[in-house]
């Protein structure tokens, strides 16, 4: 599974009182209109859940601050990577008065010009936590907190705490690849952002028994796996392994994976951290049945080494004997790239 990771913003070494700017660079985002702070109680409303500071939306009192020229004052508080991110809770406090409206806005591009998704909270003095629908608050490169309500008169400031994001999954299901039932075809480079060997695209139409679609009506499958060449894989041996590669590196998550023809297929998957695959970081060894297994890689179980960043993933099922038929399906390819 992709773990989350919880922003506290506790290792600012703030005495009590003290506020500083978020830098461009913490926690692997950059930050726009955001300041940590050490609450003092002189603003009983900042509530800090994990530790002794939170992070504080600046200049919402619609004054410059010095400090804060990245922004015009009364801007939102931003947070935003090239990576996609998924937004999934924080602990969140008004300053100075209840019923403080703070709107969220997630956005599929750093820029936030491509909106994904918006939800409005109405915060109280001490902390709230608060939970984001994640239909709206994945896949995001930027996130806006705006609570500027157009009263120039009033102090719209609000604290963040125990921010919670993980790395994006993107899933691999092949369903939209046109074909009719018992139809495949070669999988082309660029397709879901990878370049492909050795890899078709099935809609199984029941005469293959073993080969299970577990989302919709096509997986993917290693192709030639019969030991002998087949039109429209001419760039790929026969009897070699299925290869996945990408120029940026990925991070393998897992999939579902089913045998065509027999159960109690040796299923052989390498890592390497290059494209031409000369250095081997990590290697699963599966056994796989007719009808879908679901397998992670981000466990460690099964795993020797990692299939974290890496550029290039092989599976390979040839057992070296030439009568068998080693053919495998699969479907759910789990990345974070």
């Amino acid at each position: 599974m992709v773990t989350s990771s919880v922003i506290n913003f506790d290792d600012f070494g703030l005495n009590a009182g003290q506020e500083a700017r978020i830098a461009n660079g913490y926690s692997g985002f950059n930050w726009s209109q955001a300041g940590v702070y050490s609450p003092d109680g002189s603003l009983p409303g900042y509530t800090a859940t994990s530790g002794g500071t939170l992070a504080f939306i600046a200049e919402a009192g619609n004054l410059d601050v010095a400090g804060y020229e990245d922004a015009a004052a009364g801007s939102p508080f931003v947070m935003s990577r090239e990576k996609p991110f998924d937004l999934l809770s924080a602990d969140l406090s008004a300053a100075f008065r209840n019923g403080l409206s703070v709107t969220v806005t997630a956005y599929a591009d750093e820029a936030g010009t491509i909106s994904l998704g918006t939800t409005t909270f109405d915060l109280s003095q001490g902390a709230q936590s608060v939970a984001f629908d994640q239909t709206l608050f994945t896949g995001a490169r930027r996130i806006e907190f705006n609570s500027n309500d157009g009263n120039a008169s009033t102090l719209d400031y609000f604290g963040i705490d125990n921010l919670t994001v993980r790395d994006t999954v993107t899933v691999v299901n092949f369903d939209d690849i046109a074909l009719l039932s018992g139809g495949e075809s070669a999988v082309a480079d660029g397709y879901a952002g990878f370049n492909w060997s050795g890899v078709g695209a099935y809609n199984p139409d029941g005469a293959i028994a073993g080969y299970d679609a577990t989302t919709g009506s096509n997986i993917g499958f290693i192709a030639e796996a019969g030991g002998i060449e087949i039109a429209g894989y001419e760039s790929h041996e026969a009897g070699t392994a299925a290869v996945i590669t990408r120029d940026s590196a990925f991070t393998f998550v897992g999939g579902d994976f089913s045998a065509a023809f027999r159960n109690d297929l040796a299923l052989t998957v390498r890592a390497f951290s290059d494209v031409e695959g000369n250095t081997l970081v990590g290697t699963a060894q599966l056994v796989i049945n007719q009808g879908a297994t679901s397998f992670s890689f981000a466990d460690g179980v099964n795993v020797e080494g990692s299939f974290a960043n890496i550029s290039r993933l092989e599976f390979a099922s040839n057992d070296g004997n030439a009568s068998t038929i080693d053919y495998f399906g699969f479907d759910q390819l789990m990345f974070v790239i």
